[in-house]
């Protein structure tokens, strides 16, 4: 019995997770928020990577390369 109702309950919470992901006025929030907080963080680690990939010597191992942006990511 405990099983059934763990079920339930999962069943409940997804579809409630559903009805506000579809909801327009929780998207247009969401949309604001990746405007103004995660879009400059973004344009930054582009611009970070881009750097590593520019300081890279030409006869470098491009595994070098893309570990080296990588870890420029993970280190902010």
């Amino acid at each position: 019995m405990r099983y059934a109702g763990a079920m339930l309950i999962r069943s409940l919470v997804a579809l409630a997770a559903r009805r506000v992901a579809n909801d327009p006025k929780v998207k247009a929030k969401a949309r604001e928020l990746a405007e103004t907080h995660a879009k400059p963080v973004v344009e930054e680690k582009i611009a970070e990577v881009r750097q590593v990939a520019r300081d890279a010597e030409p006869g470098t191992h491009p595994a070098r390369v893309a570990g080296r942006a990588f870890k420029k990511l993970l280190d902010g």
